[in-house]
């Protein structure tokens, strides 16, 4: 097997044992997070067909990214499971650009479960909004300084 010379790091004490070799690589590149099946999905839906492309070759996109999100589904993920990241996924898509760091933060998660997030939003909005009111203090404390 011709592995890259960055990747033989992963393969320290295994290196005659492939079968192996091949799960600490899944193990670091198929890591089944909520923030790499965010993205996977991200790719799902932002697939759109090319100008010359045939149908069939739509067809094998769609088929390949569906296949690399399946292999990033827990082995114990459900419908139910899918239906509240997919609710979560929504509300973060939803966000602009100047969340950037908050959906993040969001993506680090261990779990994108409906009430988690909705707490980070809620959460999130709290904080947005004191900050906004200290801001306001502090330019009505230095103009009345003036």
């Amino acid at each position: 097997m011709m592995v890259e010379p960055d990747q033989r790091v992963h393969f320290n004490g295994i290196s005659d044992d492939p079968k192996a070799m091949w799960e600490a690589l899944a193990k670091v590149h198929l890591q089944k997070r909520p923030g790499n099946r965010f993205n996977a999905y991200d790719d799902l839906f932002s697939i759109k067909k090319e100008e010359e492309e045939s149908l069939q070759t739509l067809i094998n996109r769609v088929e390949t990214a569906m296949s690399k999100i399946r292999k990033l589904h827990p082995s114990d993920f459900t419908l139910e499971k899918l239906d509240e990241e997919l609710a979560s996924m929504a509300c973060i898509r939803a966000l602009p650009e100047d969340y950037g760091s908050f959906i993040s933060s969001l993506l680090l998660k261990d779990t994108l479960d409906k009430a988690a997030v909705h707490q980070a939003f809620v959460t999130e909005e709290i904080q947005c909004c004191c900050r906004a009111a200290d801001s306001a203090q502090i330019a009505m404390a230095a103009s009345a300084s003036l």
